[in-house]
């Protein structure tokens, strides 16, 4: 019998499986990775060893991973500059529209100027002016003015150049008795002042001299109304108020005048009364010669022409 204890073993033998399996020894703790103590609550910081070691596992998000390549594939793209494909546009009606009106004058100019390009030159004619001719004398400047028109001597006092009434004759009132008369003091003389005055003032009406006179039932005036330059051509027909029933003719030995004569007897603006009245008008320069007679019998015709003639020679 061998002495040795039985709890021995021989070198190189198996050693007898004990009877009671051994107490374990918990390892010593490990370092948790960077990445899991980030993403650890804080109460992973709990002084409390783990009873057993965990092994690393791979970390996998909670979304979908993406496809190897596709996002590799989309950052290629935008780094090589390239643009994502577009549809490409139609043009509308409102388009094409706005294109051949743009495009319409010019390819119309272009054909044009090719055509017109291709036509030969038209020759212009030569450019002749007029040679300038010299009188071989000197020309005396006051005896060229003395061999023109002379300008009428009118700008002075009009009352100078009225005919003086006759001897016998009951003097008018006319106006202020000054032998002058204002555009309201002539309108007064018409049956619509209003209407006159107007026609007076639109138709250039400067100044006016006047001299009156009445022989019985009849009453004689006498004016010389001044215009502006450019309306005297017109003083005429705008001092005409009708020639409707009027016996026309003209100033013996002047063609710009008138002399009217009424056939029948009209009636005052402001009365009942009835009477025949007659006018002469003639004109020189810038004056307006206006005779007027109003009777109660028909006007004698000559009477009126003696005066207007004579008046007229004095502005002549």
């Amino acid at each position: 019998m061998s002495t040795e204890s039985t709890g021995a073993a021989e070198p190189g033998a198996a050693a007898a499986v004990p009877s009671e399996p051994p107490t374990a020894i918990p390892p010593a703790p490990t370092e948790a990775p960077a990445s899991a103590t980030a993403d650890a609550p804080s109460d992973a910081l709990s002084k409390t060893p783990t009873t057993e070691p965990t092994e690393p596992t791979e970390q996998t998000s909670s979304t979908e991973q993406t496809e190897p390549g596709e996002g590799f594939e989309q950052v290629e793209t935008l780094a090589a500059g390239e643009e994502p494909a577009r549809r490409k546009r139609k043009l509308g009606v409102g388009a094409m529209l706005l294109i051949a009106v743009v495009a319409g004058p010019v390819i119309g100019g272009a054909i044009g100027y090719g055509i017109q390009a291709a036509r030969p030159a038209t020759p212009l004619p030569e450019l002749v002016a007029p040679k300038l001719t010299y009188s071989a004398e000197r020309v005396d400047p006051k005896a060229l003015a003395a061999a023109g028109p002379q300008p009428l001597n009118i700008d002075g006092d009009l009352r100078e150049l009225l005919i003086k009434r006759p001897d016998g004759s009951k003097d008018l009132l006319l106006g202020d008795g000054d032998g002058w008369m204002t555009a309201d003091d002539q309108a007064e003389t018409f049956g619509d002042s209003a209407e006159a005055f107007n026609n007076l003032l639109s138709s250039g009406f400067r100044r006016q001299a006047a001299v009156g006179w009445s022989v019985d039932d009849t009453q004689y005036r006498v004016n010389l109304m001044q215009y502006k330059p450019e309306s005297a051509a017109g003083a005429i027909s705008a001092m005409v108020s009708r020639t409707s029933g009027m016996d026309l003719s003209k100033i013996p030995g002047n063609d710009d005048s008138m002399i009217m004569v009424a056939q029948e007897a009209t009636t005052y603006a402001r009365s009942t009364e009835k009477y025949y009245w007659a006018e002469a008008l003639a004109r020189k320069g810038t004056v307006l010669m206006f005779v007027s007679v109003h009777s109660k019998n028909p006007v004698d015709r000559s009477q009126l022409e003696d005066i207007a003639k004579r008046q007229w020679e004095r502005l002549a």
